[in-house]
């Protein structure tokens, strides 16, 4: 694996540098799409930089949530000299996606509205930079090990030499990258049928339907144990059911709305 890289004197976690990569490929988009639709480049651009702090920050917040009692029950080591090791534990890394995705269209809302816009109008360009952004993330969770596959003997399998967060010397199914592929293809399909239809609502629900599926099959090859466990599926399965459920009622009464 590749956990971290030098450029110009500097060593830089890879896993960083691709999220800052991805981040910066997803802000081109939108200044590259924005007039293609009509659309203000500096509203987009707000859109998406808010949009992004709020996926931090609802990634964080999921991550934080089924840990909180524990989290809670450490509070003391704020005071008796083992704040480094808190951080460490309940600060340092530790993120789920679709804590980001449901923080994104949060911060999304609030600032379409700061600043009077409809959001739906943005969706050529902010629903696709979401794939676009996550591919790149999980190329830097395979560098750095984290959100590892299940054992798999080779070629199946990749041993991690130097893992961050994962264990080294152990062949494991690199699924980071098998999500990260089906990421581009879904983001190169959403690029491809951006602004088609009258209803750009229609962009995101697109996104869930073709990504929910995918996170599903792929969570069975998972092997880390970050990823919790509620009865038989994880619990990215059970966001992924409820993802598919929403764009299946969202259909449903858009469907009925037209109709009557």
């Amino acid at each position: 694996m590749l956990p971290y890289v030098t450029i110009l004197g500097h060593t830089l976690s890879a896993y960083g540098l691709l999220g800052v990569l991805g981040f910066l490929a997803g802000l081109l988009l939108v200044l590259l799409g924005c007039p293609r639709f009509g659309l203000s480049r500096d509203d987009g651009v707000y859109l998406y930089v808010f949009s992004a702090l709020g996926a931090l920050a609802g990634a964080k917040l999921l991550y934080l949530l089924p840990r909180l009692p524990q989290m809670m029950a450490d509070l003391p080591m704020l005071w008796t000299g083992q704040a480094g090791l808190f951080a460490q534990t309940y600060l340092a890394g530790g993120m789920v996606y679709y804590g980001g995705v449901l923080g994104a269209l949060a911060a999304a809302v609030l600032t379409a509205r700061w600043f009077s816009l409809e959001l739906s109008d943005f969706f050529p360009v902010l629903v696709p930079a979401i794939p676009l952004f996550h591919a790149f993330g999980r190329v830097g969770c395979f560098c750095a090990g984290c959100c590892y596959g299940v054992e798999a003997p080779p070629p199946w399998g990749i041993a991690f030499s130097h893992a961050i967060a994962g264990p080294s010397g152990v062949s494991l199914l690199p699924v980071q990258l098998w999500e990260s592929g089906a990421e581009a293809l879904i983001f190169l399909f959403l690029l491809r049928y951006a602004g088609r239809g009258k209803d750009r609502r229609l962009l995101l629900v697109a996104y869930l339907l073709a990504y929910a599926p995918v996170r599903f099959l792929l969570e069975f090859f998972r092997g880390d144990p970050a990823r919790g466990l509620f009865g038989p599926f994880s619990t990215s399965q059970w966001l992924s059911l409820a993802a598919l459920a929403a764009a299946g009622v969202w259909l449903l009464r858009r469907r009925n709305h037209e109709y009557s």
